[in-house]
């Protein structure tokens, strides 16, 4: 009898838990036919200003990593030039490590939600690990290494945390694709205005430093102390930055908080599927992958193939970059004005990419003597505009491919930013170890690794976007998924 009547309190509790679970089934599609149906508003002017912030320490430190740490590991502390891509950008730490944790991040900040939380453990991290990088310390060559592999590690992590829950923001605060567009404008101008902060900052730190006529022997040792000055200051902007962002810009959406419990419980693994069967994910994250290569490798080995050149001021490695965010600037801004012009966005891109294209010429052809100057700051405005048109678009296009799926977006966009990375560390390594070790014998080989890298990622990237639907391009209206069932 004991028995039967433990079976009956267990069946009674089976069957309220079953009703529990009809009636808050029942709950969560009320709330989400009244989240789906509520008129899409747009994002108001100050709201789309503090989303801007959100991103600038990213933003700035990225600045400085790609331009200038292979100079600063190479020529300050001495690291082999192979050693350095290694360290940097596979092996240990670096791009590696960033495109490993970016899928990991993603399903997090899915999973737990309160992106602006996961935004500011980011900022944590990389204002105590990147100025790290920069330091040179003077200690056993194992300690200094583990130092440097702690230091990176920490800050791809750091900065994978913050470029994923930022990203994922933008189709939060807002259903409409054309808002969601400017989002991705304020942000890329965020994102230039910084850089162009950035390269101001280190032209005014690195100027007066020549090389006495000895190519390659522009930046060595004795300007370790500039390289630290520069990381600190870039540290102080972020974080000062973080703290706008935090302070202006509210959460978004006032969901159901029951509602957003639930569905934080259990990430959508069937719709993440969905998405990786869809075509489209990979055309999307190709011409995202070939946008970021295109301007990293500029960032990258522009300032190396000013150190092999004849140029003999050291504040051209800030200079020349500078010219290439200002014209990214006032290309980003004028872009917006021009598109009603236009009836496709692919027209757009194509104007970009054939900009880029050229500027791969001009670095190719260049004379290698005073005039070499003038030829890359025309390279470097050919560069800015072309990559400031792309990468615009790459990222509305990622935004529309997730339309209303945001429960999953911050997945999505880790999906795109995986292969951007990963392909960022594996094309650096060959790069670096293909460099022959005899100047002599290649005494230009910082030049052709520009003009061909960029010429080509700029074509591929061309001809993969071409082959996106309409769909995904431009829409006016609210954005609704593209995922194909």
């Amino acid at each position: 009898m004991m028995d039967r009547c433990e079976n009956c309190g267990d069946e009674y509790e089976r069957l309220l838990s079953e009703e529990d679970d009809r009636s808050s089934a029942a709950e969560d599609q009320r709330n989400e036919r009244t989240l789906h149906h509520r008129q899409p508003r747009p994002v108001d002017t100050g709201r789309r200003v503090a989303y801007g912030f959100g991103h600038v320490f990213n933003d700035i430190t990225a600045a400085i990593w790609f331009s200038y740490t292979m100079v600063f590991m190479q020529n300050v502390v001495g690291i082999p030039s192979t050693t350095a891509g290694f360290l940097l950008f596979f092996g240990y730490a670096g791009q590696t490590v960033d495109a490993i944790a970016t899928p990991f991040v993603g399903i997090m900040v899915d999973k737990f939600g309160k992106k602006k939380n996961w935004v500011l453990l980011g900022t944590v991290m990389e204002a105590i690990s990147f100025p790290l990088i920069y330091y040179v310390w003077n200690l056993s060559i194992f300690v200094t290494t583990l130092i440097y592999i702690c230091a990176i590690l920490t800050f791809q992590i750091a900065w994978a945390l913050v470029q994923i829950s930022h990203l994922s923001l933008i189709p939060e605060l807002t259903d409409l694709s054309l808002e969601r567009g400017k989002l991705t404008s304020i942000r890329y101008v965020f994102t230039v205005s910084t850089n162009i902060l950035m390269f101001i900052i280190a032209w005014l730190v690195f100027r007066g430093v020549r090389n006495n006529g000895n190519m390659g022997s522009l930046i060595g040792p004795n300007n370790s102390e500039k390289f630290q000055m520069l990381a600190l200051i870039a540290t102080t902007i972020g974080v000062f930055s973080a703290f706008i962002f935090h302070g202006l810009l509210k959460s978004p959406r006032n969901t159901n908080k029951k509602l957003m419990y639930r569905q934080n419980r259990q990430i959508n693994f069937d719709k993440i599927l969905q998405f990786c069967k869809n075509v489209h994910l990979y055309q999307v994250a190709i011409v995202f992958t070939t946008c970021k290569l295109l301007i990293n490798i500029a960032l990258i080995y522009i300032p190396l193939f000013i150190n092999e050149s004849a140029i003999n001021e050291s504040g051209t490695i800030a200079s020349i970059p500078l010219v290439a965010y200002i014209s990214s600037l006032i290309t980003s801004i004028g872009v917006e004005y021009v598109k009603p012009y236009f009836k496709s966005d692919k027209t757009i891109f194509t104007i970009g990419s054939v900009i880029s294209i050229f500027g791969s010429l001009l670095v190719f052809f260049n004379p290698n003597n005073e005039l070499t100057y003038h030829y890359l700051c025309l390279a470097a405005v050919c560069f800015g505009s072309g990559s400031a048109i792309t990468s615009v678009l790459s990222l509305s296009v990622t935004a529309n491919l997730i339309g209303n799926d945001t429960d999953c977006g911050a997945s999505i966009y880790s999906s795109v930013t995986f292969s951007d990375k990963l392909i960022n560390g594996l094309v650096i390594i060959g790069i670096e170890f293909m460099k022959c070790t005899d100047l002599e014998k290649c005494s230009h080989y910082y030049r052709d690794v520009l003009a061909f890298s960029s010429g080509s990622l700029a074509l591929i990237g061309l001809l993969v976007f071409l082959t996106i639907p309409k769909i995904l391009i431009k829409a006016t209206k609210s954005s609704s998924s593209h995922i194909v069932i």
